[in-house]
């Protein structure tokens, strides 16, 4: 029978992960094993662990609905684990004869204290099945009644309004406010440290923006990601035909198209410059090539803004359903909407609950260890 460390090693996630990081890390994985139609995590209890499926088949049911089946190898819990105070959203039942790895939040804080390169597979792994889920609960979005508004269309300046702006630009009166404050309003990096944020901050571009531009048109595919420094953003969906629905209005600070970072896809909102302003964009390659405490501490903060997307999300979507059954009109299409603006900005501010990721005991008591979040 193989080691614990042996099964990790033979797992994808882990594929570049050296040998001697998954040896260490095999004592935190307690090997569970269920019998078909055995249940493993019940709906609305409090999460404890996150897991890894190596072998067999789960069926995830929602109240007394079956809505997925996950084959091994996956990951189960997916980012749940890494926030404490989370509840199970699903119940588990095993199909067939299954085996699982545990990893209880203790033994994920310790991975984390010691910068394992595990947790930062785990982290990646998870921050992929929380964007697909995105993608799953924007197509349950799609049915959606005639739009209030004319669809954004790309319209490149012809030679004469170039013209014209090249002597008076209608771009922003002044300079781009700095990034730095802005990238700690985003979710946990607010205590980021200053080497850390230096590293983040330098992989984003300063981009201006004039009044109308079209910033991210739906249905292209999309490379990059948005922070709004200075001005305002109205993120617009392509509801049926030509008309459009305003889904929210984003402000500094606010974020926008960072799932296409996480996995390749298509533009599923639309998002124009309401005003003249400044925005900083980050793009793929250089979002692969963040390393160390910078591309732990980001990674985490846009899980968190995944994971808080799908849950507002859902919730909306869900009181839209009980309120119009499929037949979407009124109060139902207006939860919809605020259900389909979670999902492309994620929640204002103030309906994002402060962040507090995984951190040791020690971490926190400990002088030495002070400035080493991330």
């Amino acid at each position: 029978m193989p080691s614990t460390a042996d099964t990790l090693a033979t797992l994808p996630f882990f594929a570049r992960v050296p040998r001697h990081e998954i040896d260490r890390a095999a004592a935190a994985f307690l090997p569970h094993v269920l019998a078909p139609g055995e249940t493993f995590w019940v709906e609305g209890t409090p999460v404890a662990s996150l897991a890894l499926l190596v072998v067999g088949e789960l069926s995830v049911q929602v109240g007394t609905s079956e809505v997925a089946r996950l084959r091994a190898p996956e990951l189960v819990g997916e980012a749940s684990a890494f926030f404490p105070g989370q509840l199970r959203a699903a119940t588990l039942k095993a199909t067939r004869p299954s085996a699982l790895l545990i990893l209880d939040t203790r033994g994920l804080q310790s991975l984390w204290t010691a910068r394992s390169r595990v947790y930062d597979a785990l982290l990646d792994v998870a921050l992929v099945a929380l964007a697909r889920r995105v993608e799953a609960t924007n197509r349950r979005l799609s049915d959606v009644a005639a739009g209030a508004f004319a669809a954004p269309q790309r319209k490149e300046p012809g030679a004469i309004a170039r013209l014209w702006r090249s002597f008076r630009p209608g771009g922003p009166a002044g300079p781009c406010p700095p990034l730095e404050p802005l990238l700690r309003q985003q979710a946990g990096l607010d205590d980021l440290a200053p080497d850390a944020a230096a590293a983040l901050a330098a992989s984003f571009v300063a981009e201006p923006m004039e009044e109308g531009q079209v910033i991210v048109l739906e249905g292209e595919p999309g490379w990059c990601g948005y922070i709004v420094a200075e001005g305002t953003i109205e993120v617009l969906r392509n509801v049926r035909g030509d008309r459009a629905e305003l889904l929210a209005k984003l402000g500094a600070g606010r974020q926008f198209g960072m799932n296409t970072l996480v996995i390749p896809g298509s533009r599923t909102a639309s998002c124009v410059a309401a005003t003249a302003g400044w925005l900083y964009r980050l793009d793929r390659e250089p979002h692969e090539g963040l390393s160390g405490p910078a591309r732990r501490a980001w990674r985490e903060s846009i899980l968190a803004v995944l994971s808080s997307q799908i849950r507002t999300a859902n919730g909306a979507l869900d009181r839209a359903l009980r309120k119009s059954g499929q037949k979407l009109e009124g109060d139902g299409f207006q939860s919809l909407l605020q259900a389909s603006g979670f999902l492309e900005t994620g929640p204002s501010e103030s309906a994002l609950e402060r962040v507090q990721f995984v951190v040791d005991e020690d971490m926190k008591r400990n002088p030495r260890n002070q400035g080493r979040r991330g």
